[in-house]
């Protein structure tokens, strides 16, 4: 029977110094894949908002211009009027809008799956350590196995939600449905005679095998970077539906990003009303934007204490004692 539920996100594996950020993504993409680097900074068109692509990188991934890679490489379609035309040129443009599709999904993977596999825990990181209770059960959304290194905490304990990066396909992605990025065909008015239907159909929906299935590759990218929240929930309700006695949830690093929100609707639906939460932020913002999410998730204030995790280092007096 579960009694207190810990949620762990990346913000736990800074504060204990290791290099997870997705700014050091970018860097190790830097050194290690320049091509796809470029091509995330060239063609994802991050919010104003945002300061730079990184800054919330999982989101971002929904901003893809696909269109702009599109017009980028459309000396790869066929002129089909050239005397130097062959058939094999019909398929330039959609290999080459694959060869995009691959490396902005199975490149991406692939890459920030060994980019958390290189990871190291700095001899610091122990004196970061605060206390847990180890018999507690640890929902995490990180892909490192902080909580098993440096905590000894059994790995029953735990539920890695998006995966480990040790030994699974981790899950990465954006919130927004990939409906959502099909293209809408137009439909002819009800009225057309046969005739008249013929010519509407050969003016509005006019078809190019290259344009075409090159834009459906590219446009599949939005479905495999999609993160399928609801699928996971699925296949974790028999976690979801243990909560039902957990008597307090404690977030620790979380950004409680809308990307992960319907986890924590499916939380706040398992769990007892009134029960207690204890959540850490980064700073002034991130305090009032949790405010702001943990009222809209239906969470009573009274109920909320809001904490910093370097102040755990200074208030756990058992930590000295540990280490």
């Amino acid at each position: 029977m579960i009694k207190r539920l810990y949620i762990i996100g990346n913000g736990f594996d800074l504060h204990h110094n290791l290099k997870t950020s997705y700014y050091d993504f970018a860097l190790y993409l830097k050194e290690n894949d320049r091509k796809l680097y470029d091509t995330l900074e060239r063609y994802i068109s991050y919010p104003t908002s945002d300061k730079d692509l990184w800054a919330k990188f999982e989101e971002n991934l929904a901003n893809l211009d696909a269109e702009e890679i599109l017009s980028a490489n459309s000396n790869y379609l066929p002129d089909y009027a050239s005397e130097e035309f062959r058939d094999r040129d019909r398929y330039a443009f959609p290999d080459t809008m694959q060869q995009f599709y691959e490396m902005l999904t199975g490149g991406l993977f692939h890459d920030f799956t060994e980019f958390i596999r290189q990871v190291e825990f700095p001899a610091n990181s122990y004196a970061r350590k605060i206390v847990l209770d180890k018999t507690s059960t640890f929902l995490t959304f990180n892909y490192t196995e902080t909580l098993e290194k440096l905590y000894s905490i059994d790995r029953n304990n735990i539920i890695y939600i998006h995966n480990s990066a040790k030994d699974d396909k981790i899950v990465l992605g954006h919130g927004i449905d990939p409906e959502t990025f099909e293209e809408k065909i137009p439909e002819p008015p009800d009225d057309l005679e046969p005739e008249q239907f013929e010519n509407w159909y050969s003016s509005n929906i006019g078809y190019d095998y290259s344009y075409d299935e090159g834009k459906k590759n590219i446009m599949q990218y939005f479905k495999d970077t999609f993160k399928p929240t609801k699928e996971i929930i699925d296949n974790h309700l028999d976690f979801f539906n243990s909560l039902t006695n957990v008597e307090e949830v404690i977030v620790f690093g979380h950004s409680i990003s809308p990307v992960d929100l319907p986890y924590f609707h499916q939380i706040v639906q398992s769990v007892k009303t009134n029960l207690k939460w204890t959540v850490s932020y980064y700073n002034g913002d991130e305090y009032k934007r949790h405010l702001r999410t943990l009222t809209d998730l239906n969470i009573d204030h009274e109920n909320v204490t809001l904490i910093q995790l370097a102040d755990l280092l200074e208030i756990n007096r058992q930590l000295k004692l540990e280490l």
